[in-house]
């Protein structure tokens, strides 16, 4: 925590969640923005890789399926799903149990790509852990997948 962080907290103790909400959207806002930048080096954007990885290892997944993993608009969804598509990084197909809902599934061409992104954001991430040193990028991790798990 850097000093104005400091300052902030000291100068409103009572605003804590306030504060953690801002630090924790100004750090989301930096690592997105690097991460954003390595992706784009390959021509991919962070969506996009989310997308993707929200499909791998699946036997696809619905269209409310992937709003509520990627905390999208269905609109937003919508236009990246269709990119992926005509890139032929991943197809639908109708849901086997409601032929009125679509599947969308991960092609062999996105497991490739992905592989690449992966490497890609794993290298970043390994960067970041190195300068932030690896226990603290590990309470870091934990205190996360703990908030996160409390929102479901």
């Amino acid at each position: 925590m850097g000093p104005a962080a400091g300052a902030a907290a000291e100068a409103s103790p009572g605003r804590v969640s306030d504060d953690l909400v801002e630090l924790l959207t100004v750090t989301q806002r930096r690592v997105a923005r690097g991460v954003a930048a390595v992706l784009a080096e390959d021509g991919a954007t962070l969506d996009g890789y989310r997308l993707l990885r929200s499909l791998a290892g699946s036997a696809g997944r619905s269209m409310g399926e992937l709003v509520s993993a990627l905390h999208l608009p269905a609109p937003t969804l919508t236009r990246l799903v269709d990119g992926a598509v005509d890139a032929a990084l991943a197809y639908r197909l109708p849901d086997p149990q409601d032929g009125r809902k679509v599947v969308v599934h991960l092609s062999e061409p996105g497991r490739v790509r992905l592989t690449r992104l992966e490497a890609l954001v794993g290298a970043h991430e390994s960067a970041l852990a190195a300068s932030l040193g690896t226990e603290r990028v590990a309470a870091l991790v934990r205190a996360l997948t703990e908030l996160a798990a409390e929102e479901r």
